[in-house]
């Protein structure tokens, strides 16, 4: 036993003594060099003077700021969300060290076992594998292929992202995870299966092309998929599928949190000196395969702000490259909000004749080469569309226009910068700059603060809840009673949950209650196969389960600890109480 223990510990230096502290953390960071050591922006907390310090001699790292701290396993841990076991089998990865196959991991005082996390891991990659095999070598995946040649992907590129193919079967997935030992509760929790109404799982992902999602780890994920024309059922009418999907949030996957490619793309950002994002899978991978490998994509969502901190730690320039109709018009209205909020330094692409990234590059990447030439700064652009848009010939369009941009100029931190677009402002709309500036201290605050709640997208559980019920207006006599005594943090999702529970008419909630709740309703669709009849009641059903499994959980972690007290006092009598306590909670948790 002593010499297994020693031989793991002998892996575990081995694969500390291979990984240099600062290679991995200028990965994620961008490092500086202060004397002897290197110093950055600190990811775990917000800060503008740099107080995280990496030491090359001591190989660690130590935040003054926020205290935190530790060598390359502490610091996987904490960027990346993982547990020690998941943290050791990543760095042997990188290192080139095969570790032995155990149940667990002894490392200091503490013995570590696999996560929930590292079964997801897992999954995914299987799954990711097995579409990708699906794809290149299946004969019956003739069509698939086609499409992609079509779309100007070489077979290099295929092979790069690892792009897949889901073919239309309900459980073709779920079988081949089954076989391979994973329980239908872990598959579902990865985000790859979808609960029927007869209460049997089944794929998420069927008659799609695949396109996995990593983490800047490069571990997959999550999926988006593609719908094929050519797979749609024959013979019967149905509602047109979304044409992207994709996987459920997980404990590995957060969709304002996760940036597509950006694992590519990190080391072509810091050479470059600026970051691209572009809204599609498509426009990412046909960008890198013209050699522009700087680009990348949001990720299942509308960009957030915890999306362009993550940017921001490789380079604090970032190129907007959203589509031309008016779905990319709107979402790049909330881009550029959110990086001034972000004190970025954003510019936006013009590519005429072309409606994306993709288009343009196939015409010609020289299209893309001259895009990026001319990009204008972000704030410029939006003026000069306002002005284009709507004219300047009488003083009501200039009230819109001022009415529209102040706010976001309000929120500018840097005064140089501020004054720039005031004068900016002014210029275009040929009046004088004292009439722009007085103007702008009447810019309400809280019409940015609407604009970046409107950005800022991605749903935490009770929103994707209350966005089904707001869409969904016959789920009210499925919610259960146990939610109502809930202490809901969302203002939008408290006042309408207030007004079910005492049985108000819910059109008389304010308006700007219901714009949040349209927007809820919005994201808690985008990922819903809307071609199956039922779907929105079935993931609201979901959900509920989810949160009595949740809370069942976190009962018995609870009164697990309790009767553990009390068997190491010697105490039955109270074992016996806490007992029958804990299966009148188990009872009255599921009502």
């Amino acid at each position: 036993m002593i010499l297994r223990y020693i031989g793991f510990m002998d892996e575990v230096e081995e694969v500390k003594s291979k990984i240099d502290i600062v290679d991995l953390i200028g990965g994620y960071l961008t490092l500086k060099k202060a004397g002897v050591n290197y110093k950055a922006l600190c990811p775990f907390h917000s800060e503008k003077t740099p107080s995280f310090m990496v030491s090359p001699e001591r190989q660690s790292f130590k935040c003054f700021g926020c205290s935190k701290g530790g060598d390359v396993y502490t610091f996987i841990e904490e960027i990346e969300g993982m547990e020690f076991y998941d943290a050791l089998k990543l760095l042997a990865g990188r290192a080139g060290v095969e570790l032995k196959p155990r149940r667990s991991i002894h490392y200091g005082e503490k013995e570590y076992q696999p996560s929930e996390k590292t079964k997801l891991f897992e999954i995914n990659n299987l799954a990711a594998r097995l579409y990708h095999k699906i794809l290149t070598d299946h004969p019956k995946t003739q069509h698939a292929r086609k499409y992609l040649v079509n779309r100007g992907l070489k077979k290099e590129s295929i092979v790069n992202f690892q792009l897949g193919y889901a073919p239309r079967s309900w459980d073709l997935l779920l079988r081949f995870l089954k076989n391979k030992g994973y329980i239908e509760k872990e598959i579902s929790r990865a985000g790859l299966l979808v609960l029927g109404e007869k209460g049997r799982y089944y794929d998420r992902f069927r008659g799609r092309i695949m396109f996995p999602i990593n983490n800047i780890a490069g571990q997959v994920i999550a999926f988006t998929g593609r719908t094929l024309e050519d797979d749609l059922p024959a013979g019967r009418q149905v509602q047109t599928p979304a044409k992207y999907i994709n996987s459920a949030e997980s404990p590995i996957y957060t969709k304002g949190k996760t940036i597509y490619a950006l694992d590519r793309a990190r080391i072509e950002i810091r050479a470059q000196g600026f970051s691209v994002m572009v809204e599609g899978n498509m426009d990412v991978i046909a960008c890198h395969q013209a050699g522009f490998r700087n680009v990348v994509a949001v990720s299942g969502t509308a960009l957030t702000p915890d999306q362009l901190k993550i940017l921001a730690r490789y380079s604090p320039d970032t190129i907007f490259a959203f589509d031309s109709d008016s779905a990319g018009k709107a979402a790049l209205k909330r881009a550029i909000t959110l990086a001034v909020q972000s004190d970025l330094n954003a510019k936006v692409i013009t590519l005429p004749g072309f409606k994306d990234p993709d288009e343009a590059i196939k015409s010609d990447p020289k299209n893309w080469q001259q895009g990026i030439k001319t990009a204008k700064p972000a704030l410029e652009y939006w003026i000069d569309c306002l002005v284009l848009e709507q004219g300047i010939t009488d003083v009501g369009e200039k009230k819109k226009i001022s009415k529209e941009i102040l706010p976001v100029i309000k929120i500018i931190s840097n005064d140089l910068e501020k004054e720039h677009y005031l004068k900016y402002l002014a210029k275009k709309l040929a009046i004088s700059e004292s009439a722009v500036t007085a103007q702008l201290s009447k810019a309400k605050v809280t019409q940015e603060r609407e604009v970046s709640a409107q950005a800022k997208v991605g749903l935490d559980y009770e929103q994707r809840v209350a966005g089904l019920v707001w869409q969904e207006k016959k789920l009210i006599d499925k919610i259960p009673t146990a939610f109502f005594g809930l202490n809901f943090q969302d203002q939008a999702v408290r006042a309408l949950f207030e007004k079910v529970k005492h049985n108000q008419e819910l059109k008389k909630l304010p308006a700007e209650i219901k714009s949040k709740l349209d927007l809820y309703a919005l994201e808690a669709m985008r990922d819903l196969d809307l071609d199956e009849e039922g779907m929105i009641e079935r993931e609201f059903e979901y959900l509920v389960r989810d949160f009595f499994e949740r809370k069942k959980e976190r009962t018995k972690a609870e009164f697990a600890e309790k009767i553990a007290e009390a068997e190491t006092a010697g105490d039955r009598d109270k074992i016996k109480e806490l007992m029958s306590q804990f299966q009148s909670a188990i009872i009255d948790g599921e009502k």
